[in-house]
């Protein structure tokens, strides 16, 4: 199976989770996609990467030219430089983001993702999840394994 039918596979297992209702209680995941993006990502890179392809997270930044207003926004690359993006939709109601509505994004560089400055920082080579006492990493096990059930 193609990495495209992977990820359409990941975005509609959390929309039924959620629709389940079965992320009411996590802190910020019961607003996906809204505010979800660094999260989904490092999921969805999981999820990959079980299925034997490697991600770089990618998080960038949108500036409107003052000081004060900026938003981040994270996805995934490929090693061929594809975007992977299963949280672009959080943006439909902005105008200031272009009212992106795609729940899931697949492909080159496009207007959007342009609009987010990304430095050679920002971007990561992902190695997996780890089950851990750390509570933010245990978090997103979880999360991961709640997802799971619905593929």
């Amino acid at each position: 199976m193609g990495y495209k039918k992977l990820v359409q596979n990941f975005r509609d297992a959390i929309d039924e989770a959620k629709a389940n209702g079965e992320f009411n209680d996590d802190i910020s995941f019961h607003k996906f996609p809204c505010g979800c993006c660094g999260d989904a990502s490092d999921l969805l890179a999981e999820f990959l990467l079980k299925n034997d392809i490697e991600t770089y997270y990618v998080c960038g930044t949108y500036r409107d030219g003052s000081f004060d207003e900026m938003q981040s926004h994270a996805w995934l690359k490929t090693e061929d430089g594809m975007i992977i993006d299963i949280t672009g939709d959080q943006f439909r109601y902005d105008p200031n983001f272009m009212n992106y509505s795609k729940p899931v994004y697949i492909g080159e560089i496009d207007a959007f993702h342009r609009l987010f400055e990304v430095e050679n920082g920002d971007v990561k080579k992902n190695y997996g999840l780890k089950p851990s006492e750390n509570r933010c990493q245990q978090r997103l096990y979880e999360l991961y394994n709640t997802i799971m059930k619905h593929i």
